[in-house]
């Protein structure tokens, strides 16, 4: 499992941060999830990964709002 985590392939702190982005209802869930996966030092790559989650919840919205 170490050398899996050497590799990137999972987060730093061992907390799924990009599914629980995934499972989030709107784009403040994602936002929370992004500052703790900040806070936990995940890096830059893995935080643009999340906010690109975070685009989608907020492109769903403003497209519900406009039909």
């Amino acid at each position: 499992m170490s050398n899996v985590r050497a590799l990137g392939v999972l987060p730093r702190s061992g907390r799924l941060f990009i599914a629980e982005a995934a499972a989030a209802v709107d784009v403040e869930q994602v936002r929370q999830v992004w500052h703790a996966a900040r806070a936990a030092g995940e890096p830059g790559w893995y935080l643009d990964r999340i906010a690109a989650i975070g685009r989608t919840r907020s492109s769903a919205r403003t497209a519900g709002v406009a039909a």
